[in-house]
């Protein structure tokens, strides 16, 4: 099969290098966001009191204005250091989906239907993100790619090198999410379900940022697809571009699929339930267009990849997960919002002191 018209994959995995930016402009950035933050966040509340809409809206600021300042100040650094440090577009990628998670959980701590503070949700984001690392690098190595592993094991702290499993990185989120709700007195139910709306959109996202790498391609078209794409590690061979199938299905139309299940009134644990059990099902038909994984291949008779099995474990997980909590509190009831009006009142208290 010819492959002169398919589109060959060109893009750089990085949005930017240091050396490529300006030192001036660097600079100027990173004094601008300073001063800013200096101003709006420490000096603006000393001289004017404010309203506590004002205060809301600076505290949805503060995260932009520290994050701006520091990344600028570091570019800076990089640049006048010589370190040629670039951007990528993965790591970007699960950035901007841990803002999402940031600016829904403000949200709705604004909104009092959470139990959550900011304080308490600056801490929980720190929680995520070491169980997300931790549980998707120790699937991948154990369960992935052991038989290499085994022979070097300090490769396996070797993250920047790749190799994260998503289905060890769900395991991770769990714990860290259990850990936090019993240090804290929260509600895990409660608190899992309002994460499990907002992944989504980080997978979306993050598959994206597969594709921009070129990595985690699909398999080798068996008939003419238009859309087709060659990869540079592919071979000279038109695949499918299953990442962004991964985008549409575990990412977008998951996200849709939370929406229209949070639109009915349900008990606490039916959004996490329905977000395990959905990202099992998209994901399972999605991997018959991917490639599998060089190291493992096919099992049953070549029918089925490692992501398959792990994805009808996740599924038949999310249906226990729904049998489980079928009796859990109503979502939204007198009883829900008391409860979550009881906690905030507490933590304020423990705050304030």
């Amino acid at each position: 099969m010819t492959t002169a018209n398919y589109y060959k994959h060109d893009f750089s995995p990085f949005i930017f290098t240091v050396k490529n930016l300006s030192q001036q402009g660097l600079a100027a950035a990173a004094i601008i966001s300073v001063v800013l933050s200096f101003g709006l966040l420490w000096l603006l509340p000393k001289l004017k009191p404010m309203s506590e809409s004002a205060r809301n809206r600076l505290d949805f600021l503060r995260p932009w204005l520290i994050f701006s300042s520091i990344a600028t100040s570091v570019l800076f650094g990089l640049h006048k250091a010589g370190i040629d440090w670039g951007l990528r577009w993965y790591s970007t990628m699960y950035l901007l989906g841990y803002l999402f998670v940031y600016m829904c959980c403000r949200h709705w701590i604004n909104k009092r239907s959470i139990m959550l503070t900011p304080i308490l949700l600056d801490s929980l984001i720190a929680y995520l993100m070491i169980g997300m690392l931790l549980g998707a690098r120790i699937a991948y190595v154990f369960i992935y790619n052991w038989d290499v592993y085994s022979r070097s094991p300090l490769d396996a702290v070797k993250i920047w090198e790749g190799g994260l499993s998503f289905h060890g990185g769900i395991v991770g989120v769990i714990t860290a999410i259990v850990i936090f709700c019993r240090r804290n007195g929260i509600s895990f139910w409660h608190l899992s379900d309002q994460l499990a709306f907002t992944v989504p959109v980080g997978i979306g996202l993050g598959r994206i940022g597969n594709f921009m790498n070129g990595e985690l391609y699909g398999r080798v078209i068996s008939d003419h697809v238009p859309w087709a794409v060659i990869f540079p590690t592919g071979g000279n061979l038109a695949r499918h571009p299953s990442q962004i199938y991964q985008s549409l299905g575990e990412g977008w139309m998951l996200f849709l699929t939370l929406i229209l299940v949070r639109r009915f009134k349900s008990r606490e644990g039916t959004t996490g339930a329905a977000f395990v059990f959905f990202y099992g099902f998209y994901r399972f038909f999605v991997e018959f267009f991917r490639e599998a994984d060089e190291q493992l291949k096919y099992y049953f008779n070549n029918s089925l990849t490692m992501g398959q099995i792990l994805c009808f474990i996740t599924m038949l997980a999310g249906i226990g997960v729904f049998i489980y909590t079928r009796d859990n509190i109503l979502v939204g009831s007198d009883l829900w919002r008391s409860k979550i009006d009881a906690f905030l009142e507490r933590r304020a208290k423990e705050e304030a002191v």
